[in-house]
């Protein structure tokens, strides 16, 4: 296929393939960690994993002292790299967890001082769940982001997710915090508390507002 250069909106766009199977790590505005895939096929590009990267700072500063803490949707981890700032903390062991081959490769080659697991998120956290665990829960906000081979997505639909994580947090012994949309009636209706927070990041020329769904006595 030839290849052929255009200019949208000052940003210069390809038809090459490149990083079709392999990530590239970049750094985003904010400094962390991120995956580069442009492109899937000829129609579709990457779109990357949605990520909390603008509410990542605010939220390590909520994570309490604890023994393990635990992403089990760990996709390009942005609170965990936040996170490791904070040596106070004293936190023994870090565990990222993901459904997604590619994903959980890209974390091995990057994050060396953790524990990658590939499971499901309730086997996930039924292993790793005590009262010195705490839990960063970032589930699949929009199924539509999911729709593509470096992904995962293995529930019916979002609300079956947040259905599942809000029964399994009423159950567990750990600490947590659940990042999702701001209109997530779900969350909001949990009977946890909920929080607000603005990101740092613009994102079409705003700032957006997100929603944290927690059991800790102090947000």
């Amino acid at each position: 296929m030839k290849d052929t250069t255009e200019t949208h909106r000052g940003i210069k766009t390809t038809t090459k393939h490149k990083h079709e199977t392999v990530a590239k790590t970049i750094k985003n505005r904010l400094g962390q960690l991120s995956i580069s895939l442009p492109r899937i096929d000829d129609k579709k590009r990457w779109a990357g994993y949605p990520g909390i990267a603008g509410i990542a700072r605010k939220t390590s500063m909520l994570v309490p002292e604890c023994k393990y803490y635990v992403e089990p949707f760990a996709g390009t981890v942005k609170v965990y790299q936040e996170l490791l700032k904070r040596k106070e903390l004293g936190i023994k062991h870090f565990i990222l967890n993901d459904t997604s081959n590619f994903t959980c490769k890209w974390l091995i080659k990057e994050f060396h001082n953790a524990t990658i697991t590939n499971e499901d998120f309730v086997k996930c956290m039924k292993r790793w769940d005590s009262p010195e665990t705490f839990f960063l829960i970032d589930q699949p906000w929009n199924r539509s982001y999911y729709e593509q081979k470096f992904s995962s997505f293995n529930r019916d639909s979002v609300a079956v997710y947040d259905n599942e994580i809000i029964d399994l947090c009423r159950k567990i012994e750990g600490k947590f915090i659940i990042t999702t949309r701001k209109e997530n009636q779900r969350m909001i209706k949990s009977g946890f508390k909920n929080k607000l927070i603005r990101s740092e990041y613009v994102v079409s020329g705003k700032y957006p507002r997100l929603l944290l769904t927690t059991n800790l006595i102090e947000t």
